[in-house]
């Protein structure tokens, strides 16, 4: 950086910290702007009449896009894991039914397990709904509209 002595010679010496001479007023002439010119003006264009459809020549193609779109590997892993949540949280809710429902049979689930999976199937639903219906927004704003 800079010290008393010395100043960075890249930047104005007032600019600089230890700086204590003079500074430079701005002169009058760098602070007014050049007048402007006055409007040019052109002879009226008469008009001027085109064909109102170009049709290409024949042979002739036309490029849609010079390098297609790639799948992108994140909004595939995206729709993977939005399948999963939904297919593992039906899994858990319809072991859930047969834990409730068979009620004569002896459990390997206790009291704790089976609570946490009240709670985690529906949650594990709606956020593999909520990660599928993102993932169509993404797509809805990608769509070509020709």
């Amino acid at each position: 950086m800079s010290d008393n002595v010395r100043f960075d010679p890249r930047f104005d010496p007032a600019f600089q910290p230890g700086y204590e001479g003079p500074i430079a007023p701005v002169t009058p002439a760098a602070r007014q702007r050049p007048p402007a010119a006055a409007p040019i003006s052109l002879p009226p264009v008469a008009p001027v009449h085109a064909p109102a459809i170009v049709v290409p020549a024949v042979g002739a193609e036309v490029e849609d896009d010079a390098a297609p779109r790639r799948a992108n590997p994140f909004l595939i892993a995206l729709g993977a894991v939005a399948a999963v949540l939904v297919g593992g949280a039906l899994y858990l809710i319809s072991r859930l039914r047969d834990l409730f429902a068979d009620t004569q049979s002896s459990s390997t689930f206790d009291y704790v397990t089976l609570q946490v999976m009240l709670f985690a199937a529906p949650l594990l639903l709606v956020l593999g709904l909520a990660t599928g219906v993102g993932l169509l927004f993404v797509f809805a704003l990608r769509s070509d509209r020709r």
